[in-house]
């Protein structure tokens, strides 16, 4: 599990601007990748703090 949710950094930060990529228009992408992103990095932080704890790995 513990290794899962490191790849999840990984893949994301590749996945995230890829899918924003996509957008016809530029401006419109970049705010979806930062927005997109910034909302991975709480999400993940949540985990790290909540999650990693009470699944015995910290």
């Amino acid at each position: 599990m513990a290794k899962l949710i490191l790849m999840s950094v990984l893949i994301l930060t590749i996945a995230l601007p890829g899918k924003a990529a996509r957008d016809p228009n530029p401006k419109r992408g970049l705010k979806k990748a930062i927005l997109w992103f910034v909302l991975f990095n709480a999400a993940y932080t949540y985990g790290v703090v909540v999650w990693v704890p009470r699944l015995g790995f910290g």
